[in-house]
C-alpha cells in the first residue's frame, strides 16, 4: 500500500460497468461513427443509458445524476462556454484505445519475422560514426521499436492462449465427435501454432544476423581506437568515447534480446505441447482402430463357428475354447565364474625425455620468434603506407625475402596486409593483371598496390 491514493481513487481511475463505464464506451464508440457531436447534451447522455438497460435486459441503471460527479474527475469535462454541453477527456479515449488494443490487437495478422526486420535492420556502409549508431540505435531512438516487438509477442501469447483453449474445448468433445472430425478440427487450429513456429524461427534468425552485424561495428571502433593508439594518440580520447557508447548501445539491445528470447522459449514451449497433444490423440485414434479391428475379427470368428438352429444360435468345434496361459521357466545359470579377486590397478611412472622435450622447446621458441618477426613486418608495411600512402606487394615480399630466407614468412605479411585493406575502408587495393615473379624464388603473383 505504498500508494495508497491509487487504492482510494482506483473506482474513479476505472469506474466499474454499470458506473459509467459502459456509458464511456458507448460515447467513444458513438463520437467514432460520429452519431453524436463532439460536445453532446444529457439528453443523448441519458438515450445512451437508456440503450444499456435495454441491451442487457436490466430493471433499471443508475441515473445520470448519480454518476457524473466520479465521471467528471477524469472522463468527462463540461464545456467551459456552454456548461450544458459535455466531452470526452483524452484520459478516457487513451483507457478505451488501450481496452481496443488489447482486445483486438493489430499485430495478430503482422507477422513477428517482419517487425523484427524493419526495426533491426543494419544495411552496408549505413553506420560510419558513432553519432549515427546512436541516432539510430541509441536507447531512446530505439524505444518505438522495442515496444512493437513487445506487442507484437504479447498479442501472440494471447493469440496462442485463445487457440489452446480452442484445442482443450475440441479434446473435451471426443466422444462426441467422430474421429474424422475430431482431427479436421484439431487440424485446423493447430495450423497456427505451426504457422507461428515458424515465424519465430525465421525471426530468431534475423536477430542473430543483427546482432553478429552490431557486433562487427563495436569491434571497428574498437580497432580504431587501437590504431590511433599506435599511430594517433591525440585522437585515442576521443576513439576510446566512442567505443565505449557503442558497447554501451550494443549491450542495451543485447539485453533486450535476451528478454525477448525468454519469451519466445516460453511461446515455443506451448507450441511443443500443442504438438504433443497432437501426437496423443494420434496414438488414441491407433489404439481405437486398433480395439475395433479386433473386435471386427472376433464378430468374424464368431460367425464362422456358430450356425442357427431351431433352438438358438449353437457354436460348433467346442466354441469358444479356454486354456490357461502357461509358459516352462528357465533358469540360466554361468558356466564359469572367477572366483579370484580382481587385480589392483598398477600406476607406470613414465620416465622423462629430456632430448624431446628440449626439441619441442626449441620449436615453440623459433615458431614464436617468427611470429614476432611477422609482426614487426606488419607494423612496418603500415608505417610506409601512412607515410607515402601506397605500398607494392610485390617489393615488400622481395625486401622479406631478401632479408629473412623465408618464403612463408612474405607470404603472410602480404596475407595480412590484403586482409587489413578488407576492414578499412579508408584503404584501397588496386591489383593490375600483369605477373611479377620473385627474385631467386618460384613464385609469380599479379602487380599489387594497396593505397590510402
Amino acid at each position: 500500500m505504498r500508494k495508497r491514493e491509487l487504492y482510494n481513487k482506483y473506482d474513479l481511475l476505472l469506474p466499474s460497468k454499470f458506473d459509467g463505464g459502459y456509458l464511456i464506451i458507448a460515447l467513444y464508440e458513438k463520437l467514432k461513427n460520429r452519431e453524436i457531436e463532439e460536445y453532446f447534451t444529457q439528453k443523448e447522455i441519458n438515450q445512451i443509458l437508456t440503450d444499456i438497460k435495454t441491451d442487457f435486459h436490466l430493471d433499471s441503471v443508475r441515473q445520470w445524476s448519480n454518476i457524473k460527479d466520479n465521471l467528471f474527475h477524469y472522463f468527462l469535462r463540461s464545456h467551459p462556454d456552454e456548461p450544458w454541453k459535455y466531452y470526452l477527456t483524452d484520459y478516457a479515449k487513451n483507457v478505451v484505445d488501450l481496452m481496443i488494443s488489447k482486445l483486438e490487437n493489430p499485430y495478430k495478422n503482422h507477422p513477428l519475422k517482419k517487425s523484427v526486420q524493419d526495426s533491426f535492420t543494419l544495411r552496408h556502409g549505413e553506420i560510419k560514426t558513432v553519432e549515427d549508431l546512436e541516432r539510430k540505435f541509441g536507447r531512446i531512438f530505439i524505444q518505438g521499436s522495442k515496444q512493437i516487438i513487445t506487442d507484437h509477442l504479447e498479442s501472440l501469447e494471447d493469440e496462442l492462449r485463445e487457440a489452446y483453449k480452442k484445442l482443450n474445448d475440441i479434446l473435451r468433445k471426443e466422444d462426441e465427435q467422430s474421429a474424422t472430425s475430431l482431427v479436421k478440427d484439431f487440424t485446423v487450429v493447430f495450423r497456427k501454432f505451426g504457422e507461428r513456429a515458424e515465424d519465430i524461427t525465421e525471426s530468431i534468425i534475423s536477430k542473430d544476423k543483427f546482432l553478429n552485424d552490431l557486433l562487427n561495428i563495436v569491434d571497428q571502433f574498437y580497432r580504431k581506437m587501437e590504431d590511433d593508439g599506435k599511430f594517433d594518440t591525440n585522437n585515442v580520447h576521443k576513439s576510446k568515447s566512442d567505443w565505449e557508447r557503442a558497447e554501451e548501445i550494443f549491450t542495451d539491445i543485447r539485453e533486450f534480446f535476451n528478454s525477448i528470447d525468454r519469451k519466445v522459449y516460453i511461446i515455443r514451449r506451448q507450441i511443443n505441447h500443442a504438438s504433443e497433444k497432437l501426437t496423443e490423440l494420434q496414438e488414441q485414434f491407433s489404439a481405437r482402430a486398433f480395439f475395433r479391428l479386433q473386435l471386427k475379427k472376433l464378430h468374424r470368428t464368431l460367425l464362422e463357428s456358430s450356425q442357427y438352429t431351431t433352438e438358438g444360435v449353437r457354436f460348433s468345434n467346442n466354441f469358444p475354447l479356454k486354456q490357461v496361459v502357461y509358459e516352462p521357466i528357465r533358469i540360466l545359470y554361468p558356466k564359469h565364474y572367477e572366483f579370484e579377486p580382481p587385480k589392483p590397478n598398477i600406476i607406470v611412472n613414465i620416465e622423462v625425455d629430456e632430448t624431446y622435450e628440449r626439441n619441442e622447446k626449441q620449436k615453440i621458441a623459433k615458431e614464436i620468434n617468427r611470429q614476432q618477426i611477422i609482426n614487426q613486418w606488419v607494423d612496418k608495411a603500415k608505417d610506409i603506407l601512412e607515410s607515402k600512402g601506397q605500398l607494392s606487394v610485390d617489393e615488400l615480399m622481395n625486401s622479406i625475402v631478401d632479408e629473412e630466407k623465408d618464403l612463408s614468412m612474405a607470404y603472410q605479411v602480404a596475407s595480412r596486409m590484403t586482409a587489413y585493406t578488407s576492414e578499412n575502408s579508408n584503404v584501397l587495393i588496386d591489383v593490375e593483371q600483369k605477373i611479377i615473379s620473385l627474385s631467386q624464388q618460384n613464385l609469380s603473383l599479379w602487380k599489387t598496390k594497396i593505397m590510402k
